[in-house]
């Protein structure tokens, strides 16, 4: 059944225009990095980052880049991936701060309507 909803999930992510992800330069870099490692449908660069103040990134992301990142993610963070624990860790981070915008989207998202941006700030929760 967890398939079913991560697979909705990247549906309503790639119907996304727009949206920002605002974290630390290193996990932008450390998601580039895994990224880079799948023969995906997206490129990501280092250089799609702009500073967003306070030591932060904002990195602006189309649907289609958004749900790869997801997918990206998702696979990462399991148990048995070959990723380390904290290459896990941070995978869960991100998919658990897109999900949560995505969730609160869904499907019925109508247009003209500000999506919230991805932020992965301290204090976030598990």
């Amino acid at each position: 059944m967890d398939w079913v909803r991560r697979r909705r999930r990247l549906n309503v992510a790639a119907g996304i225009a727009r949206i920002e992800l605002v974290c630390a330069p290193s996990v932008w870099s450390a998601m580039v990095a895994r990224c880079s490692r799948r023969h995906g449908t997206v490129h990501f660069s280092e250089d799609m980052q702009q500073r967003a103040g306070a030591g932060l990134v904002c990195v602006a992301l189309s649907g289609v880049e958004l749900s790869e990142l997801m997918d990206v993610a998702a696979r990462r963070a399991r148990w048995w991936s070959r990723e380390d624990p904290p290459g896990r860790a941070l995978c869960r981070s991100v998919y658990r701060a897109a999900v949560a915008v995505v969730d609160e989207l869904g499907t019925g998202h109508r247009a003209g309507v500000p999506i919230p941006s991805i932020t992965l700030s301290a204090g976030a929760s598990p």
